[in-house]
């Protein structure tokens, strides 16, 4: 193909993506409102027009609808009658959102005005910032060229690193708190190779990532010593960021995960992507079959995907769903990267996850539910919508 059909080719990818983006949004925000689907048409709630409003609850509304209102805003960025686009879609989320809270009279949810405007708020919120980021992203292009062709999905890996271990990614300025993440230190078990492994793990693919992001943009040059500094940046922040309390496992795990990076970053493409793939692999599998002991009867499996999440505190499973997804992105990617077939290591990822969760039917202490088959197939579709990965990878310094 030319260079035109090439970019017409690029664009609609990039349109299809975006669609794709919207509708998987809409259908994430129904399934989050209307979760667990338990009708009772007979005898439905009041409308909720005026009452008390909790703190947690809207901030969850209002992050509801921030993604859907980021990509939107991201999209319309810079376009011409962008502000009729916004008028049309503040619309379509206005009533998306009240026929979901009126819905929400024949289900064990509170229906309320509230929720409605909280809605709307984090639509806002997230249009704007998605407007701003755009704004912000081109300033940075304009005078840094080299970094258009930043790959989009090693960032993104990153982003994910950086949840799963640092997760709510808020500082912390209160003595008391960093204090309480240093004694952590000797009050934990420094012994715990499980939590341990799975840190080595992280950090293997979160700095395996981060040097495929550096010399796709930057020079080659500066991947080791980059690198040490975004290790160096993990391990302030499991002090310096609340609710860590790493303890010395967690110290050991990361430092140890940065050496064995540093040794495989020596090896050449093929060999270094196969232990990426080992290593991912391994690590999702240490967290996904642990503990190795067996109930008598199994539990069921839940069918619907999120159940966890939606049942019991969010902020307890952000961490887990983060590593999960840090996990089936490096297997795809790195296969991907090593010339294997997208679609094949995407269904084959999301084989192995629901083979782990039928597992845990057999395993105390775990909830075999379908949300892992999901997020595998999400990073499959990631890794595709992001650009298609090259491949192998770009040649040492």
């Amino acid at each position: 193909m030319n260079v035109k059909e090439n970019a017409n080719a690029a664009a609609g990818a990039s349109a299809r993506s975006y669609w794709i983006s919207v509708g998987l949004l809409l259908l994430l925000i129904a399934y989050g409102s209307l979760y667990p689907f338990t009708w009772n048409l007979e005898y439905p709630q009041d409308f909720i027009w005026q009452g008390p409003i909790g703190l947690i609850d809207a901030l969850e509304n209002v992050m509801l609808f921030i993604p859907l209102g980021w990509v939107l805003g991201w999209h319309y960025a810079g376009r011409r009658r962008q502000w009729m686009s916004f008028s049309g879609w503040f619309l379509t989320a206005f009533v998306v959102a009240a026929v979901l809270q009126w819905l929400q009279k024949y289900l064990p949810r509170i229906p309320a005005l509230s929720d409605l405007v909280f809605n709307m708020v984090g639509h806002v919120v997230g249009w704007l910032g998605g407007m701003i980021s755009v704004h912000r992203l081109n300033r940075v292009l304009q005078r840094y060229q080299n970094l258009r062709s930043a790959d989009r999905f090693a960032l993104l890996m990153v982003g994910v690193w950086l949840v799963a271990e640092l997760f709510p990614l808020i500082p912390t300025f209160a003595v008391s708190s960093v204090v309480d993440n240093v004694k952590s230190l000797w009050q934990q078990d420094a012994w715990e190779p499980r939590r341990m492994a799975l840190h080595i793990g992280m950090t293997i693919v979160g700095l395996e990532a981060f040097a495929y992001l550096v010399r796709s943009a930057l020079s080659g040059q500066l991947v080791r010593l980059l690198a040490g500094f975004a290790t160096l940046g993990i391990l302030a922040g499991k002090f310096l960021v609340i609710g860590q309390s790493p303890g010395l496992a967690v110290v050991f795990g990361i430092v140890g995960g940065s050496l064995v990076w540093w040794g495989m970053d020596h090896a050449g493409d093929d060999r270094r992507l196969t232990m990426l793939l080992v290593v991912a692999t391994a690590s999702y599998l240490l967290h996904a079959i642990w503990p190795l002991r067996w109930r008598d009867l199994p539990e069921p499996m839940h069918w619907l995907p999120f159940a966890s999440a939606l049942t019991n505190n969010i902020e307890s499973v952000i961490t887990s769903v983060a590593f999960e997804c840090l996990c089936f992105g490096a297997i795809i990617w790195s296969a991907v990267r090593s010339g294997g077939l997208l679609l094949g290591m995407t269904l084959s990822t999301a084989g192995l996850a629901f083979a782990c969760e039928w597992t845990q039917r057999y395993l105390p202490t775990r909830t075999p539910e379908i949300t892992s088959t999901f997020l595998a197939l999400g990073m499959g579709w990631l890794v595709a919508a992001l650009g298609q990965t090259q491949q192998g990878t770009r040649m040492h310094d």
